[in-house]
């Protein structure tokens, strides 16, 4: 059965200021299910956790309950002995829905000839195992490296989020103009897809379903917040961390769907 997003949000205000103080209630509450949807910058690889764990560690300091969820539990290529650090006596959950190299059409559509360790299946499959309450969606970085036209990728977001809207008519998403990359080339083609995010949160945000664009194309310096030149180090993955933080508060502290303005 769908539990009621609204309930949940309601909770977790009551939680965060501190009005919320029956232990029993609060012992039986649900955690709201979170699911990070995207590609390799989702993901992390190696040493490194990326977002999700800076992002685990602001909502463990804010005492939320919350559960992250999906199919995948490891990083791409993880090295042994590299889990992420326990913090506050609790063990990270690696839980997400991040896989590297994939595109939107590989998330909608299952992967071809690409490295195991990047994850299976594909969106339809995994929602049959879980149902998300708020969806981190950060896709297209690879649709842009391919050549992809932005209006392509565009439409298959658009798919991508009428899916969770199908599972959940009370999804919230979270929808990210992408974080941009250090090769000028392929950073020209990711700012064309970005132009048409404000679009797609428009034309799939309903009654019941918020889609609220997250503004990750500010702010962000992908030649001293990456790795490489695409994937976060600790302070690009802090950054990102910080706004993901900041648009699940806001979104639980206006409940009411497509009220919440876009979020820089």
């Amino acid at each position: 059965m769908k539990r009621q997003l609204t309930w949940l949000m309601l909770f977790l205000v009551f939680f965060l200021s501190g009005s919320y103080t029956e232990a029993g209630e609060k012992d039986n509450a649900q955690p709201i299910r979170i699911l990070c949807l995207g590609d390799s910058i989702t993901q992390s690889g190696g040493e490194h956790c990326g977002y999700r764990y800076f992002l685990w560690k602001k909502m463990i300091d804010h005492h939320m309950e919350f559960d992250f969820i999906g199919s995948m539990n490891k990083r791409f290529r993880e090295e042994p002995g590299s889990d992420c650090p326990p913090y506050n006596g609790k063990t990270f959950d690696p839980d997400h829905e991040g896989h590297w190299a994939w595109r939107a059409d590989d998330i909608l559509g299952g992967p071809q000839n690409l490295p195991p360790e990047s994850g299976k299946g594909y969106l339809s499959e995994w929602l049959k195992e879980y149902t998300p309450d708020i969806v981190l969606l950060h896709l297209g970085h690879n649709d842009a490296g391919h050549s992809e036209s932005p209006e392509q990728t565009a439409g298959e977001l658009k798919q991508i989020i009428r899916l969770l809207q199908t599972d959940n008519p009370e999804v919230s998403v979270l929808l990210a103009k992408v974080i941009p990359c250090a090769n000028p080339e392929w950073n020209a083609k990711v700012r064309l897809l970005n132009a048409e995010i404000d679009g797609i949160a428009a034309d799939t945000r309903t009654a019941t379903s918020d889609v609220v664009v997250m503004d990750f194309s500010t702010g962000f310096d992908p030649f001293q917040d990456t790795l490489d030149g695409t994937h976060p180090n600790a302070s690009g993955s802090e950054k990102m961390a910080a706004k993901w933080f900041d648009g699940i508060r806001k979104l639980l502290e206006n409940p009411k769907p497509g009220k919440a303005e876009n979020q820089k």
